[in-house]
């Protein structure tokens, strides 16, 4: 990653002012190189809403290379944009709005990632009847680590329009919105991933309940489903859930399929990005109401002879784990 230019704005909304940086970051400073690769590789690397830039865009017009604007002067049009957008929300926290822009392999990339303010304490020497004293004081303005995710941000690929946006919903003006793609930024971007999940899942468990399948088989199938979808075709298939989770029964597959009709949802769900869900999903777990907590992998889940689930006949059921020739406690390592 080659960065090519980096600019901070102070989004100080508790103060009430902007305090726009009229020249780029000095990325000589020891370690600031990494810690800003690191929060762009978070962001690059967690749960995204995709979409793509026309040039019609609000964003895109302003930081087309052609507008004859310099990096600080787009970045702090941008600035100011947002935070007339958040400067009356007391949802909204103050921040700082890091805008960068860098290459990757044969692209480049422009982004901006709100960065929210943590209040740290530190310490501060100071003199108290002519006496030094090391104190604490409460910092408001502290910038989150390299490995905390954002909570609101975008990913613009330049050579193609393509994007990855994240954001919050915050109460604004008496209304829940996602100000920053809807009032900010004025885009539609798609569903993410984790949304799309949520939604597959409440209509799993609408019909799961309607016909009488029980909770903890419809979710582990569910999850199965889409652990072996994702890593094998890099998409979640709506089609393949509802054959796993309502097999033989043609009545609830069709009441799942309407469900999901109904919430627009597609067919086949690209997962952009895929290792993130094979490692979010490789692992069944289960608590049964006695208090046990079990993770079983994925390929050992499905593997009958050596997990099972048994329904007992006074309406109990039982666990049983087959062909057990070791056992260590974790406790040791």
């Amino acid at each position: 990653m080659i960065l090519k230019h980096v600019i901070l704005h102070i989004l100080d909304k508790d103060a009430g002012n902007l305090i726009a940086s009229q020249a780029e970051i000095d990325l000589t400073q020891p370690g600031l190189h990494d810690y800003l690769e690191k929060i762009i590789l978070k962001f690059q690397t967690g749960d995204y809403k995709p979409g793509t830039l026309t040039g019609e865009d609000y964003l895109a017009q302003t930081i087309d290379d052609n507008n004859g604007l310099t990096f600080a002067e787009k970045t702090t049009q941008l600035a100011e944009k947002l935070f007339d957008n958040i400067a009356a929300s007391e949802a909204v926290p103050a921040g700082d709005l890091l805008s960068f822009e860098f290459a990757e392999g044969t692209d480049d990339f422009f982004g901006l990632i709100k960065l929210n303010f943590a209040p740290r304490y530190a310490h501060i020497v100071d003199y108290r009847d002519d006496q030094l004293v090391n104190n604490l004081v409460l910092n408001q303005a502290v910038l989150p680590g390299a490995n905390q995710k954002a909570d609101e941000g975008i990913l613009v690929n330049l050579m193609t329009g393509d994007y990855m946006l994240v954001e919050k919903q915050y109460l604004i003006d008496g209304h829940r919105i996602n100000y920053f793609s809807e009032r900010f930024l004025q885009l539609e971007p798609e569903v993410s991933t984790k949304d799309n999940i949520k939604t597959i899942k409440r209509a799993v468990k609408t019909v799961a309940d309607k016909f009488d399948v029980p909770e903890h088989e419809a979710m582990a199938a569910t999850q199965s489903a889409i652990f072996d979808s994702v890593q094998e075709d890099g998409q979640i298939n709506t089609a393949d859930i509802a054959e796993a989770v309502f097999k033989g029964n043609i009545s609830a597959k069709q009441a799942y399929q309407e469900v999901i009709a109904d919430k627009d949802i597609e067919t086949e769900i690209a997962v952009p990005n895929v290792e993130r869900y094979e490692k979010k999903y490789r692992l069944q777990r289960f608590k049964l109401d006695s208090g046990i907590e079990i993770a079983i992998p994925m390929d050992i889940y499905q593997d009958r002879s050596k997990v099972e689930f048994v329904n007992n006949p006074d309406g109990t059921m039982s666990l049983v784990i087959k062909d057990i020739e070791s056992i260590v406690n974790k406790f040791t390592s």
